[in-house]
């Protein structure tokens, strides 16, 4: 029952860029025999749908070409979680109006996106002197399609006070935030996970270096990681 929604901040300065080189990344899809690409890292690790084509190494591959896109832009991830205490918890501490926009706060799925968009909103006041202002994008799930939910209160930082909703199919950087939330929740399983095969411990090495990338998360070591017998990937 734990939701957590993850956010990626595209500094000004890199979003022509960004924007310019995501579909050259889809193209990367193609050229290893994929007739429809798009970037869905639960289906690449668990190699489903399309992604079953390809073997482990490609797979891995594509892991570790992402890993060096956050490395290289050094991107800032935002991260915000709720289980059905600490929300039941937040609720009752102040009289929340029912709504925010379109999302309600006694909805458990509406309820952390809300405080996500709260608190990129909060980390954008603290640059610039409190003028920085962003265009937000939200992956579309069942209850919102593509459109936009108009936020007053969220002006003028969220540019007109908007929240767009889209597919990351047609908006390409969306695909980034896929990537943030999967290495998120993947590094919540293997520090639970009684023991790492050598495919879990070659995933968590690609992904280490991101752990940089994430502005309000705490870090965990594990250890073990040097004795793996390295796949195929090349880290050498």
């Amino acid at each position: 029952m734990r939701k957590s929604w993850v956010a990626v901040i595209v500094p000004p300065h890199q979003v022509v860029e960004v924007m310019d080189q995501a579909p050259k990344a889809l193209s990367v899809l193609r050229e290893l025999g994929l007739e429809d690409p798009e970037f869905h890292f639960t289906d690449i690790w668990a190699g489903k749908g399309e992604f079953e084509k390809l073997s482990l190494d490609q797979r891995l591959e594509l892991f570790g070409f992402m890993a060096h896109i956050f490395t290289t832009y050094r991107f800032e991830v935002l991260v915000q979680t709720f289980d059905p205490d600490n929300a039941g918890n937040i609720r009752s501490r102040a009289k929340w109006p029912e709504k925010l926009g379109l999302l309600k706060f006694s909805s458990h799925e509406d309820l952390p996106l809300i405080f996500a968009l709260l608190r990129v909103r909060m980390h954008l006041k603290g640059r610039d002197q409190g003028r920085a202002t962003a265009c937000v994008i939200v992956d579309e799930w069942s209850r919102f399609q593509s459109g936009t939910s108009m936020i007053v209160g969220l002006a003028p930082t969220f540019v007109g006070g908007a929240v767009l909703f889209a597919s990351s199919r047609l908006v390409h950087p969306i695909q980034l935030a896929d990537f943030a939330a999967f290495v998120l929740n993947r590094w919540q399983l293997l520090r639970v996970k009684d023991e790492l095969n050598d495919r879990d411990k070659t995933l968590l090495e690609i992904l280490t270096p991101v752990t940089k990338c994430f502005v309000n998360t705490d870090t965990a070591e594990i250890h073990g990681i040097e004795k793996v017998r390295r796949l195929r990937y090349g880290l050498n």
